[in-house]
C-alpha cells in the first residue's frame, strides 16, 4: 500500500539521520532514554509502542518493541490502538513521540489501561506546548501543532483508517494532559492515575535541529550545554520546554 510505503520511507529517513548524527543519539540516550524513560520503569514485562526507528530498543534491549509498520528490529507488528497483549499482563508501556501521531489517542490510552497490571506504568515522552515551543512547533516544524482540535473526537480506531502513520499533531499531549482537559482525560481511563508530569528539554535538542540533516551542536560542547540546561531548568520550564514526561500508573480498582 502507498501509505505503508510512505511510512517505511519516513522511518528509513529518520534512521539514516539517527545513524549519522552522534550528538542526536547522545541526547536521546542520556536525556530521553536514561534520565526520563528507563528510570521510571518497574520490574516485569515492558513493551514499546511506535518503536519503528529502533532507537529505544537499542538502549533497552529487553523491551518488546512494537509498531504498525514492519521493521526487522521489531519484536511484534501491532497497532498501538489494538494491542495484542492480554489484560493485566504488562508492567510498563513505553511511548516516545508516539501519542501525537495516533488517530485515536484515547483508544491507545484505554488499551494501555487494559494491558497494564495493577501498579503498572504508561511512560511517555512527547512534545509539549509552551509559549516558546508553540512558535517552534507551529511555524518551524514539519508536523502540525493545532490547539483547536478535540483529542477525543476519534474514539474508535476503525474510523481513523485514512490517517497516515507519520501524520502528527504535536498539540495532542497538551490537549489531553494540560490543566484544561486533564480531569476529562483521566475520566476515560479511571484505572489510571497521573503519577508524573514533568516538562523538560530545550537548548541541546533545539541546537541539534532534531532529525534534520543539519546540526548546530558539536558533540564536544554537548556536555556543557546539557549541564546548563539542567541547572537553568526551573527558570524556563513553564515558558519554553519542548518536551514532557508523562507517567500514568494503574490503580487496583474493582472491575
Amino acid at each position: 500500500m502507498l501509505a505503508d510505503r510512505e511510512a517505511q520511507e519516513a522511518l528509513n529517513r529518520h534512521r539514516r539521520v539517527w545513524l549519522e548524527k552522534a550528538v542526536l543519539r547522545r541526547i536521546y540516550k542520556e536525556e530521553f532514554f536514561s534520565r526520563q524513560l528507563a528510570q521510571r520503569k518497574i520490574g516485569g514485562i515492558s513493551i514499546e509502542v511506535g518503536g519503528g526507528p529502533g532507537f529505544f530498543k537499542a538502549a533497552l534491549p529487553d523491551v518488546i518493541s512494537t509498531d504498525l509498520i514492519y521493521c526487522p528490529w521489531l519484536d511484534v507488528i501491532a497497532d498501538a490502538q489494538r494491542l495484542p497483549f492480554s489484560e493485566g499482563s504488562v508492567s510498563n508501556v513505553f511511548g516516545l513521540d508516539t501519542l501525537h501521531h495516533l488517530a485515536a489517542p484515547m483508544a491507545f490510552l484505554q488499551e494501555a489501561e487494559r494491558v497494564l497490571a495493577p501498579g503498572g506504568r504508561l511512560i511517555l515522552v512527547e512534545p509539549w506546548v509552551t509559549p516558546f515551543s508553540f512558535v517552534i512547533y507551529r511555524y518551524l516544524h514539519q508536523e502540525d501543532c493545532d490547539l483547536s482540535v478535540s483529542p477525543y473526537e476519534v474514539s474508535n480506531p476503525d474510523r481513523a483508517t485514512a490517517k497516515k502513520a507519520f501524520d502528527g499533531n504535536q498539540a495532542i499531549p497538551h490537549l489531553l494532559f494540560g490543566p484544561r482537559n486533564l480531569a476529562k482525560t483521566l475520566a476515560f481511563v479511571p484505572k489510571l492515575k497521573l503519577a508524573k508530569l514533568e516538562q523538560f528539554c530545550l537548548f541541546a535538542y533545539l541546537l541539534s535541529l532534531g532529525f534534520k540533516k543539519m546540526n548546530l551542536l558539536p558533540e564536544f560542547i554537548y556536555p556543557g550545554v546539557a549541564a546548563l540546561e539542567r541547572v537553568t531548568l526551573p527558570l524556563w520550564r513553564r515558558l519554553a520546554s519542548l518536551r514532557v514526561l508523562i507517567v500514568l500508573e494503574k490503580r487496583d480498582l474493582p472491575a
